[in-house]
């Protein structure tokens, strides 16, 4: 795997963050329809083969025919008796049908399993290669949603410059679900989640009068 293709499996795996706190392990922050997580390189891997155990079951199960409707028969058990079973159809026994249900399974199971593969080859590279991947992931780095805390408790940087963080608490302010917020709540949410690169100090109350001087300009213009 080329750290090209590593850096493209990020983006179809909707890796937003990468980071290894001091002494920790690495990390990543995940962001996908709208949900965000933040979990250990090993979890992610875990999840992938977990997901790969499950879809070779499914194939084996596809390969016997146990997806197509049992054959019924009898069994003889003795005294003019019978018992009732159902068998799983052999190959030659498959309708049309079945045989197009058995070739697409198989073709979407496999294709299923060879992404969860590419997972866990992505995250094995990543735990090789990490130090010398650290100034990519750096200049990638895009920031979850304000009120998402990463699972090592640390605030996640802002890298765009305190300007940058009133226009993103002023976006906010205009969704419906912060209708009933003040200015200065939204920045503290923000701030409860980001700390600003080089403002590690900043105060909510900053950062709202940053609003505030933005807005009013915006009227004199």
């Amino acid at each position: 795997m080329t750290e090209s293709q590593f850096l493209q499996l990020m983006d179809e795996f909707h890796v937003a963050q990468v980071f290894k706190p001091d002494g920790g392990k690495i990390m990543l922050t995940v962001s996908n329809e709208g949900a965000t997580e933040t979990l250990t390189v090993s979890e992610f891997k875990n999840r992938a083969l977990e997901t790969l155990d499950e879809l070779e079951d499914r194939k084996r199960e596809a390969e016997e025919n146990r997806f197509a409707v049992p054959l019924a028969g009898e069994l003889p058990t003795g005294e003019n008796r019978t018992l009732r079973v159902e068998y799983v159809k052999k190959d030659e026994q498959l309708t049309r049908e079945e045989e197009a249900e058995k070739t697409r399974l198989l073709r979407s199971l496999d294709a299923a399993m060879a992404r969860q593969r590419m997972v866990v080859g992505a995250m094995n590279y990543l735990q090789i290669h990490f130090k010398e991947l650290q100034p990519r992931f750096a200049a990638r780095e895009v920031p979850p949603e304000p009120g998402v805390v990463r699972a090592d408790g640390v605030k996640v940087r802002w890298t765009k410059g305190i300007k940058s963080a009133a226009l993103f608490c002023l976006k906010e302010g205009n969704k419906p679900a912060n209708a009933g917020k003040s200015a200065l709540d939204l920045c503290r949410d923000f701030l409860v989640t980001y700390t600003i690169a080089g403002e590690e100090e900043y105060t909510p109350e900053q950062l709202c009068r940053n609003m505030q001087q933005i807005l009013l300009l915006d009227r004199v213009g």
